[in-house]
């Protein structure tokens, strides 16, 4: 699964025993708004657990306690250490994520038009959600990822180059955590 730069810092955080959304929010140097968006998205994810009251004063959830689930230890423990720091560039897997995702649009493209149409439009948005750091959310990049297979695949042996694009699909599946049957014998 594909976490951002803040989702990462954020699991190093709460495991280094900030658990609080205050200390967070603190030791990110974000909002505590900002910080809940995170903190729900991972929560949603498997990455953690939140537990919130509700302030009367501010009419808000506050983060009282956050806490890493198994699943958000286990990523830990594949994060390199220049990959955890805040604003940090991007790292060489999400370069390659991003270049195996450049190289499948003309063949995409030249699908026939019925799905070459809707196949952009799911490619687009895949790269959209990978070139915008705060955008990543595993559960979209896996839906739009499926979907560009499920409309591509049926028709990808029309362009001539199927077999670059199972090639990608497959780095792209593995990055992505996604399990999908993809063709073996491509003449």
């Amino acid at each position: 699964m594909l976490l951002n730069e803040k989702q990462q810092r954020i699991l190093s955080i709460i495991d280094a025993g900030q658990t609080t959304g205050e200390g967070i929010a603190e030791a990110i140097g974000s909002s505590m708004q900002m910080i809940r968006y995170y903190l729900d998205a991972l929560s949603e994810d498997g990455y953690l657990k939140v537990a919130k009251v509700y302030d009367n004063a501010t009419r808000e959830f506050q983060v009282v306690r956050a806490y890493l689930t198994d699943k958000g230890k286990e990523a830990l423990v594949k994060v390199a250490p220049d990959e955890v720091v805040p604003n940090a560039a991007p790292t060489d897997e999400m370069e390659q994520i991003i270049q195996a995702l450049d190289r499948i649009a003309p063949i995409v493209e030249a699908l026939p038009s019925d799905r070459a149409e809707i196949a952009c439009v799911y490619l687009e948005d895949l790269q959209n959600e990978m070139k915008v750091v705060y955008r990543r959310k595993p559960q979209r990049i896996k839906a739009y990822f499926l979907a560009l297979l499920g409309t591509a695949l049926p028709a990808i042996a029309q362009t001539g180059k199927a077999k670059a694009f199972v090639e990608d699909a497959r780095f792209l599946a593995d990055k992505f955590g996604v399990t999908v049957k993809l063709p073996e014998n491509l003449g």
